[in-house]
């Protein structure tokens, strides 16, 4: 494997060669590795990987040691971490050891607020927005070329009783919008990237019924709508969106529970699957994800299932790939492996856990994609190619050569559209090798 640079965009080509004489597949597949990161409550990050084709877990050992790190986001570029750290207040910024994916602290900064809790970096990379729970409010802090946090640019303050809980960008970097569980309410913010401020949109309060006590809102893909859970009610809330002018509005409600309710449950995190067809959440007390299929028309939710957990799943996230599930349960001290079925959304557990303390966060990233496999058929007047082991959250390239040689003599034969894994040639193609890449900024 080697990479190549092309406008600023790391292109990973594998040496998975095909000639054109046998039309025959070179070799099997490597099938990919992912690697994430925990926040805990016990004083450190962790790190582990995830291998796609084993559906098994890596090693889990301590990324860093530092105080109270909770949630936690990647700078665009992967090459630095960023946490909120709860009980002492403050934001921390940490360089990335790309061989082993250990941490190391540059600089930590006053979160300007109580109990941060939630982190995010905005779409252009250059600056970090957090949310502080205690007192309620918004603090906008910028990146600087090192990685470092730079000193804050703006700080929005919600009124008396507010806590807010995570900051959610929109699809253009325009809008910021806060859930305060204490106010019951999603507030909207204009953005600007470039001088690192928030300012109050023009609709700036969108409600939800009282005792609700929104905690976390995610978009899916197409940002047409989004979804809200509620910590307190126990219900999930989808949203109508307009970008132009940043405002939200209610089509649904959902309960989280089974028909009949649980005592004592409390939600916590929300995620849409990359395809947009499903949405699931975290129930706390009744130990569970919640999944909804999705009505692709309206986005309207129907619930399908409830998948047991460890205890208190504070949090999870969705694999890049959108095939697995990986939890943290608070309480029982683990991290949990379920498998996606693509078709139906529905959850199915592994059997795979790691030993964690505290695990409350799980930031996952893919670490070296799976190995596009080729193979060649001939029909009329063309080739046809086929790209195995694929996935569709990448766009793959198609590399030529007059020979097998890992020199310069490699060119582009054509870039596909965003999870193309099929590809037309002309058939009075000289014989030659191919080489099948992936042009991405995953």
């Amino acid at each position: 494997m080697f990479t190549i640079f092309r406008g600023g965009i790391a292109a990973v080509v594998w040496t998975l060669l095909v000639g054109i004489q046998n039309l025959a597949t070179a070799q099997t597949p490597e099938p990919g590795l992912e690697r994430f990161y925990v926040g805990t409550y016990s004083g450190r990050i962790y790190v582990s990987s995830l291998n796609l084709g084993t559906e098994s877990f890596g090693a889990i050992s301590n990324a860093v040691t530092t105080t109270d790190p909770s949630f936690l986001a990647f700078s665009r570029n992967r090459e630095f971490v960023y946490s909120v750290n709860e009980g002492p207040g403050t934001v921390s910024a940490f360089s990335v050891n790309q061989t082993n994916g250990t941490l190391k602290l540059l600089n930590s900064r006053s979160s300007s607020g109580g109990a941060p809790a939630h982190i995010v970096v905005d779409a252009s990379g250059k600056n970090v927005l957090v949310a502080n729970y205690n007192g309620g409010s918004v603090v906008v802090f910028p990146i600087q070329s090192d990685g470092k946090l730079g000193i804050s640019t703006s700080k929005v303050q919600h009124p008396a009783g507010a806590n807010a809980h995570c900051v959610t960008m929109d699809a253009a970097n325009r809008f910021a919008f806060v859930c305060d569980k204490g106010l019951n309410q999603v507030r909207s913010y204009l953005f600007d990237p470039a001088a690192g401020t928030l300012t109050t949109n023009t609709t700036l309060i969108t409600p939800l019924t009282k005792g609700s006590g929104p905690r976390h809102m995610a978009f899916e893909p197409e940002y047409k709508r989004a979804y809200v859970i509620c910590e307190l009610s126990s219900t999930v809330v989808g949203f109508n969106y307009d970008a132009t002018n940043g405002i939200l509005t209610p089509f649904q409600t959902n309960s989280t529970l089974p028909s009949g309710g649980f005592g004592g449950n409390t939600t916590a995190e929300i995620v849409v699957h990359p395809s947009g067809k499903f949405v699931y959440g975290s129930n706390r007390g009744h130990n569970t994800i919640v999944v909804y299929s999705v009505n692709a028309a309206d986005g309207t939710l129907t619930l399908i299932q409830h998948q047991k957990t460890g205890a208190t799943p504070r949090s999870f996230a969705i694999d890049p790939t959108g095939a697995f599930c990986i939890v943290a349960g608070q309480n029982s001290n683990d991290i949990r492996l379920y498998t996606i079925d693509q078709q139906t959304g529905l959850l199915t557990d592994t059997g795979k856990k790691l030993t964690a303390s505290s695990p409350v966060c799980i930031l996952p990233f893919l670490l070296r994609p799976p190995q596009p496999a080729i193979t060649l058929s001939a029909s009329g007047n063309a080739l046809e190619l086929n790209l195995g082991n694929a996935l569709n959250m990448l766009t793959y390239q198609l590399y030529r050569s007059p020979s097998l040689n890992f020199g310069t003599n490699w060119t582009v034969l054509t870039t596909g559209a965003p999870g193309q894994t099929n590809f037309m040639l002309p058939k009075s193609l000289e014989p030659e090798f191919f080489q099948a890449g992936v042009l991405t900024n995953y």
